[in-house]
């Protein structure tokens, strides 16, 4: 194994102290060829290794017995693989990478201990990083990286990669999206209703499939013909059902009631759909919608008063899941 060495830039206040980080032990040799690496180790008590390498279109996670063939190969894209640069606090500076495999998640991190005085200097960074395994996003376990045995090196890497690829971080929902010179017109709105303001999405935005809540059944025409499912509601009325590729549709005494979209080809007049990051949700909207923080796992927004058929008050309810995406958009009748 070789060791690299990276110029850094790390801000220490307002000043900024240019500092050379030896990469331990880095097992460069691993990554395939044409990647660069960003973080490399061998797990304590496991004798197996991990090495994240990346180029300008994919990164790439591999982990397995040291020396030997990888028992997990993962790839993501750049624009979509789940990078987190250090946030400029603490001591540490770390990254990390998540890559996803179904409902399992491995976020590796890499990172050092910044040097503060003259005897950590000459002592050089001391090196960090392990492999956060989780299911569903609840942890399972931590894999401790040997330290010595760490490589990283801060700065460029794969977040210049994703800013090559037209990407910027939005710290506030920890996501990254698609730069844009010209904001897009948000589309939540401040409404008075009753002599009370209300924030809602307009009910324009209440469609799917050129469906939109309350219509009646018979303008489903080609999407297909709704069948009984069997469920009762609290009133005593059966609920019919057309259930397309990543699309239900709801039909209750003859007008669509709820519509659920788990497909990204199902969107929004807006652009919202399955896939977005939370940024690019949030983008949209405008806002984050009152009551809820900006990495919230879901948004809940009531349609406009103005906007609203004669008996039905409607609401959406965007989930997002581990990985920061949009996994679920449904819409819902609040009228029995």
């Amino acid at each position: 194994m070789s060791a690299g060495v990276r110029v850094l830039g790390q801000y220490f206040g307002i000043g900024v102290v240019v500092l050379h980080v030896l990469a331990a032990g880095a097992a460069y040799a691993d990554c395939p060829q044409g990647q660069e690496p960003f973080t490399s180790c061998q797990i304590a008590g496991r004798s197996t290794e991990v090495f994240v390498c990346f180029d300008d279109q994919v990164a790439r996670y591999a982990y397995g017995p040291i020396g030997g063939p990888p028992e997990l190969v993962l790839t993501e894209t750049i624009e979509r693989v789940d990078f987190a640069g250090w946030n400029g606090l603490g001591k540490a500076i770390t990254e990390s990478v998540t890559f996803y495999n179904g409902d399992y998640s491995y976020e590796v991190m890499g990172g050092f201990d910044r040097p503060f005085s003259d005897e950590e200097m000459a002592l050089g960074p001391r090196h960090l990083g392990w492999i956060d395994v989780a299911k569903n996003g609840e942890k399972l376990s931590r894999l401790e990286c040997i330290p010595d045995t760490v490589s990283y090196g801060f700065g460029g890497g794969i977040h210049d990669a994703k800013m090559n690829a037209g990407l910027t971080w939005d710290s506030a929902s920890e996501t990254w999206m698609p730069t844009l010179t010209d904001a897009p017109d948000p589309i939540m709105r401040d409404e008075e209703y009753n002599g009370v303001l209300e924030e809602c999405l307009p009910a324009a935005e209440f469609v799917f499939a050129g469906m939109q809540m309350a219509d009646p059944m018979d303008r489903l025409g080609k999407l297909g013909t709704p069948e009984r499912t069997g469920e009762i509601t609290s009133s005593g009325v059966e609920i019919d059902r057309l259930d397309l590729i990543g699309l239900r549709i709801d039909v209750l005494r003859g007008v669509v009631t709820d519509m659920q979209s788990t497909e990204h080809k199902w969107q929004m007049p807006s652009g919202l759909k399955v896939g977005l990051s939370r940024g690019e949700v949030i983008r949209i909207l405008g806002r984050v919608p009152s009551g809820e923080a900006p990495t919230a796992d879901r948004f809940a927004m009531l349609s406009c008063a103005t906007d609203r058929r004669s008996y039905a008050a409607w609401y959406a309810v965007i989930s997002f899941g581990q990985d920061k995406r949009v996994k679920r958009i449904s819409m819902t009748s609040m009228s029995p």
